[in-house]
């Protein structure tokens, strides 16, 4: 498992205060492996690169005190990938798909250690997809980009680049601080992105872009390159999921409420809770019937003791049945089934007035 701890939030001259800290500690792994809660994925031509985890020689990021401590140099778990496709329009990518990102600070070292075409690497982030993210990448002919891929194509020409050298074979560090729609980016502790204005204070600097107001964070880059990422890691601010700012809403508004859980297909006829007023129940999987509910609309009803448990479709603003919606409710003397679901259909309406598409679930 990677490392996770939480800080104290403080304020600094970044654009973001963080709350918590992802730290990606590559040694966990065994060498030659891509590690777990990642997924290698591609833009443009060609196939998914092997990324894996190998070892290599990485100077400490000080300088020894003094000429008799040595070079302290020593062998690290690192993060490393090369394609063999030659193919400019390929541009490998690993994407960290166990959290989504708002705002965050990411900081990695990283090394371009060879390549026949121009060898380049980086970091993307706020990616949807392997089609749809923010790239910063530094390139051993001598600049550092931030750009927009949309729907696979990469839009440099609007970009922001400075010139500045990046040696090959050399450990250097990159750092993107993200805040709302603002952006910015360093090379080895120096703001580069957006470059310096003369007149104008730093702390006013910053892209500002609103494509993607969130997403994954990764590793990048275009076809032979061959790179090592190592020290990575990010500060954040985590959010609360749309999906439970909802059912704490309905929790309130409803008290009677003894269990609400909504289950929807992150993969195709796998249902799992995205949503629950238990939290330890999230990312639990669902059973046929909340698959039926899903697939064909139906609506599911238990007795238990002292209480009824419904369970019905929730249909987006199209009328399309994005989730299901499981409720356990108390139950009274006489009350028939058609009553209990009557029950839960008003809570399937509130419900359903906030959501709009299944995308606003699972964000």
């Amino acid at each position: 498992m990677l490392k996770l701890f939480y800080l104290l939030a403080f304020a600094t001259g970044a654009l973001g205060a963080a709350g918590a800290e992802i730290v990606f500690d590559w040694s966990q792994y065994k060498p030659g492996r891509c590690p777990p809660g990642f997924a290698s994925l591609v833009t443009g031509a060609g196939k998914p690169a092997a990324w894996t985890v190998y070892e290599e020689i990485v100077p400490p990021t000080l300088a020894p005190l003094t000429s008799m401590a040595g070079s302290n140099v020593a062998k690290q778990s690192v993060l490393a990938v090369q394609s063999p496709d030659l193919d400019g329009n390929h541009c490998p990518l690993l994407l960290y798909t166990n959290e989504v990102f708002y705002d965050f600070t990411l900081t990695t070292r990283f090394k371009i250690a060879g390549g026949v075409m121009d060898p380049e690497a980086g970091v993307v982030f706020r990616a949807q997809d392997q089609s749809n993210y923010y790239v910063l990448r530094a390139s051993t002919e001598g600049n550092l980009l931030w750009y927009r891929v949309v729907g696979g194509k990469a839009y440099e020409s609007t970009g922001v680049g400075v010139r500045i050298a990046v040696p090959a074979n050399v450990w250097e560090e990159l750092r993107v601080e993200c805040a709302g729609s603002r952006a910015r980016c360093y090379l080895n502790g120096s703001l580069v992105i957006p470059p310096a204005r003369p007149g104008s204070p730093t702390n006013d600097l910053a892209i500002n872009d609103t494509t993607f107001a969130r997403g994954m964070i990764g590793f990048w880059t275009r076809a032979d390159s061959k790179c090592c990422f190592f020290d990575t890691r990010v500060q954040y601010e985590p959010k609360v999921p749309f999906v439970q700012m909802v059912v704490a809403e309905i929790d309130k508004k409803y008290p009677r409420l003894l269990g609400l859980s909504i289950y929807a297909d992150k993969s195709p006829g796998s249902p799992v809770v995205i949503g629950a007023r238990d939290e330890h129940e999230l990312g639990a999987p669902g059973a046929q019937y909340e698959q039926d509910v899903i697939e064909r609309g139906a609506t599911y009803y238990l007795k238990l003791k002292g209480a009824v448990e419904v369970t019905v479709p929730l249909r987006d603003h199209n009328g399309e049945i994005v989730a299901a919606l499981k409720t356990r409710m108390k139950s009274f003397p006489g009350e028939t089934q058609a009553a209990a679901v009557s029950r839960a259909v008003i809570v399937k309406k509130a419900i359903e007035e906030r959501i709009g598409t299944l995308q606003d679930l699972l964000h």
